[in-house]
């Protein structure tokens, strides 16, 4: 006789139990890349206010050399160099026009920084490195106030990776001190903002500091700079995996930008099919590989990451639906939002065709980041006022293909009302502002002195100062020069308050009007259901049975 099958209730629920635990991994994985709150791990911390009541020039003269005395709040900064450095390159209608010598000298650098404290040229130096240095910058390479580029070196000329104030290891370092920002604190506003929003792969780590150039024992007062990180890989840069010659697969980093010989150029789908259209022909917006470098680069490595760059591209710019549906495989959208989120609330609208840099680690989508020169944003581009009241970055290169997706639209909105009542919010911006600029009190006064001549200057006749254009508002032409601080510090405040006050509105246009949804809301719900009735019907026949 055979035996009878045993229906055994618990092994059942049990195993519907499993069964729909599994349904709703499905589920998460459809719901991927799509958190709120995302944990910072950048290295930013709180600035102490400058209580000093003295004079803050008292110990700089009228040639602004240093006297003996000099103290500030900051960590100083001592650079000298072996000879002048040359101003090795220029544009011509977009163009990068090289003079053909070598850009670097020879040097040294010297920090000062006690930790706690005035800081002055006889506090013990925390950190002293032989270095190359060069200017750095595009059209800011014409300044009065030059920004520079620094290697640190050993004396047999190889690097020196060194931990500079915190900022973790490092050989390569950027002085940014751009003539374009009188506030001083665009750049270190939105690179600490960055950083607790998405920690050291968003933004660079930057200190203020104050610069002086040494030559033959005297000290010359040059102003406040950001001592910043460059964009570059490592373990406190942006965490990729170190490139092997001997691997098929790489991982890479890559900037759009002008045309330019400092990097490989790499020919992808997005420039040569005329999906991406460059503003200056043939010399804009190219995709240039910053890592890995062009001394260890191999013919195949780069063969291989133009072909997986183009991969993404083809499938972000297709008309094929069925295809450009796809582009959440290729791209990380999380690090995309809160990249647009970035530069759109702060106005970089510089950001997504310059100075736009991506990375890829082997097996991973490709993400953006970390974000880049904040010198024109917050209503400070020379050309035009800033309209505050509409959006800008959903026409960039990528943005304007995923913007058009309800299902990335959806995404944005949610996560700026969500960073808005954080990261974002009103009140935690002013708190940075007011704490930045308490922080900077005497510095700010040295630097203006020391650049009065530009800063004070409201006219064009001046090829080395930045000038803001007058512009046209009801019959009227009205002026943008500031020649007050507190006024420029008020032009970055009333740009934040209007322009976030309408960005949840505008995304929720922008959402309303997107042409595809790619969204799986559908399918998502269809398995909620089927995993339920899964677990109701049994348990409802069981107890029937019973």
């Amino acid at each position: 006789m055979r035996e009878k099958f045993q229906f055994n209730e618990k092994k059942v629920l049990i195993a519907l139990f499993f069964l729909v635990i599994v349904v709703m991994g499905v589920l998460s994985a459809f719901s991927s890349g799509e958190t709120l709150t995302e944990k910072s791990d950048g290295t930013y911390t709180k600035l102490a206010p400058d209580t000093s009541t003295e004079d803050p020039i008292r110990y700089i003269d009228s040639e602004y050399k240093v006297k003996e005395g000099f103290h500030t709040n900051l960590p100083i900064v001592v650079l000298s160099v072996d000879k002048e450095m040359p101003a090795y390159k220029k544009y011509r209608e977009g163009q990068e026009v090289l003079s053909g010598e070598d850009p670097y000298v020879t040097g040294n650098i010297k920090v000062i920084d006690g930790g706690v404290g005035e800081n002055t040229l006889t506090t013990p130096v925390s950190y002293n490195s032989k270095i190359r240095i060069k200017m750095k910058g595009h059209s800011s390479i014409g300044y009065d106030k030059k920004q520079y580029k620094i290697k640190t070196v050993l004396a047999d000329g190889k690097e020196n990776d060194s931990d500079i104030l915190g900022m973790g290891m490092g050989s390569e370092w950027v002085l940014n001190g751009s003539m374009a920002d009188k506030s001083m604190i665009r750049n270190y506003l939105a690179y600490r903002i960055a950083s607790e929003i998405g920690g050291n792969n968003m933004a660079p780590d930057s200190r203020f500091c104050e610069v002086l150039m040494e030559k033959n024992g005297k000290y010359t007062y040059q102003g406040v700079y950001l001592l910043m990180e460059t964009i570059s890989r490592g373990d406190d840069r942006v965490k990729i995996d170190k490139y092997n010659p001997k691997n098929v697969y790489s991982s890479y980093l890559v900037r759009r930008d002008r045309k330019t010989s400092m990097d490989p150029m790499l020919e992808t789908y997005g420039r040569l099919s005329g999906k991406v259209i460059s503003e200056v022909k043939p010399y804009d917006n190219w995709i240039g590989l910053k890592y890995p470098s062009q001394s260890k680069l191999t013919d195949v490595t780069k063969q291989y990451i133009e072909k997986d760059f183009s991969k993404m591209e083809k499938v972000v710019y297709s008309d094929d639906y069925s295809i450009f549906r796809t582009y959440d495989q290729y791209i990380d959208t999380q690090s995309f939002a809160d990249y647009f989120l970035i530069n759109e609330f702060f106005g970089n609208y510089d950001a997504g065709k310059h100075s736009t840099y991506m990375y890829k680690n082997s097996g991973e989508k490709l993400k953006i980041g970390p974000v880049w020169d904040y010198d024109q944003a917050m209503n400070n581009n020379p050309l035009v006022e800033m309209d505050l009241g509409d959006l800008a970055f959903q026409t960039r290169d990528i943005y304007a293909q995923i913007c058009n997706d309800k299902k990335f639209m959806k995404h944005l909105k949610n996560r700026f009302a969500y960073l808005r009542q954080n990261q974002l919010s009103e009140e935690h911006l002013f708190d940075v502002i007011d704490e930045t600029t308490a922080y900077l009190k005497s510095a700010q006064t040295r630097e203006w002195y020391r650049w009065a001549d530009d800063y004070l200057d409201p006219t064009e006749d001046n090829p080395g100062n930045y000038h803001l254009a007058p512009y046209e508002k009801d019959g009227v032409t009205l002026s943008r020069f500031t020649d007050d601080y507190v006024d420029e510090i008020y032009v970055i405040k009333n740009f934040l308050q209007k322009h976030g006050e309408v960005m949840q509105v505008d995304l929720g246009k922008l959402l309303a009007g997107a042409e595809y949804d790619t969204s799986v809301g559908g399918i998502r719900e269809l398995l909620l259901i089927a995993a339920l009735l899964l677990l109701i019907i049994p348990s409802y026949l069981i107890q029937r049975k019973g």
